[in-house]
This record gives C-alpha cells, sequence and structure tokens, in this order.
C-alpha cells in the first residue's frame, strides 16, 4: 500500500472520529485556507448602497457558485448577495459545515443552495471506492445536521473526478458539476482581475467558479458587486446551479 494511501486512510479515520465527537479537525484541507484567520471587513456602505435588485434575463442565466466554505468571509459575501438580491451556490466541505453550521443555515434562509464539496478537499480520483464514499456520505451528513436539505450537486475539489467518483456520487443522491468559468481568485488575484475574468468570458448557462473558503476570499467579495452589476448590464441575470 502505498504511503500516500495510508496517510489519506488515517486522516479519513481520525475525521470520522472528530465528526462523530462532534469535533472538526483539518484533514487534507486545500492550501490558502482561510479558518484560522481573522476577515478583514471588505463590505462598505456605499458598495451595498449602491446596489439594485433588479435581474431581467434579456441574454440567458449565469450561476455564481462559491467553494471551501462555510468560513470567514461567508458572511460578507452572503451580505452582498443580499443586497443585491442575488440566489448562489455554495458548494461546501463537511468539516467546515461541522464547524460553521450557523451559516450553513444562513445561506439557506437566503435561499442559496448549499452543495457538496467533499469532506477535507482531496484529489478524489486518487482514493479507493471507501474513501470516496466517506468524503461524499459524511459531508452529507454535516450538511443535513446543520440544518439543510440534503446535497443533489457534487463539485470535486480540483475538478479532479473518474467513474468511479461519478458512480458513487450517483448512489449518494448527486450528480457531478464543475464549472465553465475559473475566475482563479485563489491565487490571489486584484478584485477587477477577477471581475474581467467573469465578464470577459461570460456566455449564456456559464457556470462561475469562485471561493469564499480560502485566505484570499477578502478580493472576491470585493469583485463581487462589479461581477453582478456587470452581468446584469449585459442582459444576464444571475441563478442558481441548478436553474
Amino acid at each position: 500500500m502505498s504511503s500516500r494511501r495510508v496517510l489519506a486512510e488515517l486522516g479519513l479515520g481520525v475525521g470520522l472520529l472528530a465528526l462523530t465527537a462532534g469535533l472538526t479537525i483539518d484533514v487534507l484541507s486545500p492550501p490558502g485556507k482561510a479558518d484560522t484567520e481573522k476577515a478583514r471587513t471588505v463590505v462598505t456602505t456605499a458598495m451595498l448602497q449602491a446596489a439594485r435588485t433588479d435581474n431581467r434575463c434579456t441574454r440567458g442565466r449565469v450561476a455564481l457558485t462559491f467553494d471551501d466554505g462555510p468560513d470567514i468571509y461567508t458572511p460578507q459575501v452572503l451580505k452582498v448577495l443580499r443586497a443585491y438580491g442575488v440566489r448562489a451556490t455554495f458548494f461546501v466541505m463537511g468539516q467546515k459545515a461541522a464547524v460553521r453550521p450557523a451559516l450553513i443555515r444562513a445561506e439557506v434562509a437566503g435561499g442559496h443552495l448549499v452543495e457538496n464539496h467533499s469532506w477535507s478537499h482531496p484529489h478524489m480520483a486518487d482514493l479507493d471506492q471507501a474513501q470516496i464514499d466517506w468524503q461524499l456520505t459524511a459531508t452529507q451528513r454535516a450538511i443535513t445536521a446543520a440544518g439543510a436539505p440534503a446535497p443533489t450537486l457534487f463539485r470535486p475539489p480540483f475538478g479532479n473526478t473518474n467513474t468511479t467518483v461519478d458512480g458513487e456520487a450517483k448512489l449518494t443522491g448527486m450528480r457531478v458539476i464543475r464549472w465553465s468559468i475559473d475566475t482563479a481568485d485563489w491565487r490571489g488575484r486584484e478584485p477587477g482581475d477577477i471581475a474581467a475574468s467573469v465578464l470577459d468570458q461570460v456566455v449564456p448557462g456559464a457556470v462561475v467558479l469562485m471561493h469564499d473558503g480560502v485566505r484570499q476570499s477578502a478580493a472576491t467579495v470585493q469583485a463581487l458587486p462589479t461581477v453582478i452589476r456587470g452581468l446584469r448590464a449585459r442582459g444576464f441575470c444571475t441563478a442558481l446551479a441548478t436553474d
């Protein structure tokens, strides 16, 4: 057995013990995680005062999606979405949902979708079937325990999947979904560059990947009003990933 597989199985076992004990532990987390830091306040009064909620679909729908939360910047993302009357889709990590169940409930209360993004953000295709099943089902339990409906969508971390992952997702009641526009916001890009990456590539039916759960998510919050206004100025309405 490879050392990588041994470490993965050890991590999953420790994570399961933590879940059953009502605790959480950082296992195989993605780089750039934000959960040990303090959020900067980047939502301003001026940002919210400029918000409009009109959402005409003259050119088509665009889904705004957020990965790797719930985390320290999720409340500010939710504040901007509420001001602009936007519903979005949050692909959440199970270990973070277990720590911040109130944010899961806030996402649901805002009319957003809460979907599955694995327990600890591993490369899913590197895992065996039992490990894949654990990543999916443990996350489902954490999300429903927090008060959200059982997810019907699974976004594999890094977009890394195979037929086994796809099959296990289907058995768990989910279909696999990726994205069509990657803002690469986790790389530390400036807000203007994040917004431009969306507005320069947008087409009807686009699914936009952003992050509310990494340390660079402050820039995503700052970019979000420009993204929303720019989409609507171009005739696109914002919609849930399943609309």
